[in-house]
């Protein structure tokens, strides 16, 4: 046990300082991420506690020594279990050594197949959400602190009367209101929505 115990205690350091941090991200990642951590560090350190407490215990419940004289005779469950384990520990020795009798041709199937991961993972989407067209937009409006509303509302029918004039192909409505945005409340903050046509109306 005691060759093992300081990897042990390492392996769960490392862990911890990867995913611990995770938990206190800020935004969205924070808040996807947060419970992921915390699970994780947890599932880490019961296991490193069952595997430092639990499992020595059992072993020395189950692994007792033989008298002096006595053979040790397995019947039943555990007897099929050493036979098919010692099976397919041969099998796989032989396999092993098969593989490395052919290694260039092994080594030829693991590039194609590292090839082949490179290629899907350039193909893939890389975006940390997926995009989603959903028809509609949004526009935020924010002007200098001490802007009346009606100057907010002048800006917003400026802007209303450039999608109308320069994208009227495209947009369908659009919906504003004034008083609150992104930033905050306030005269000087607004947001629009604009809703789009269906693409087979818009303009390519």
């Amino acid at each position: 046990m005691g060759q093992i115990q300081g990897a042990l205690v390492g392996i769960a350091m490392v862990l911890s300082a990867v995913f611990v941090p995770m938990a206190f991200f800020g935004g969205t990642t924070g808040a996807i991420y947060r419970q992921f951590s915390i699970t994780i560090v947890a599932a880490m350190v019961l296991s490193v506690l069952v595997a430092m407490i639990l499992t020595p215990a059992l072993c020395a419940t189950l692994l007792k020594p033989l008298k002096k004289g006595e053979h040790h005779g397995q019947k039943g469950f555990f007897a099929w279990f050493n036979q098919m384990f010692n099976r397919n520990a041969e099998r796989y020795e032989k396999g092993v050594a098969k593989i490395l009798h052919r290694s260039l041709r092994w080594i030829v199937i693991y590039v194609l197949l590292l090839g082949g991961m490179v290629f899907l993972f350039l193909r893939l989407p890389t975006s940390f959400l997926p995009l989603e067209d959903r028809g509609m937009f949004t526009t935020s409006v924010q002007l200098p602190s001490g802007s009346t509303q009606q100057q907010t509302l002048k800006v917003v029918e400026q802007i209303e009367k450039y999608y109308f004039t320069h994208e009227k192909d495209n947009i369908m409505s659009v919906f504003a209101t004034v008083g609150s945005g992104p930033g905050g409340n306030g005269q000087n903050v607004a947001r629009m929505f604009i809703r789009l046509k269906d693409w087979s109306e818009t303009r390519q």
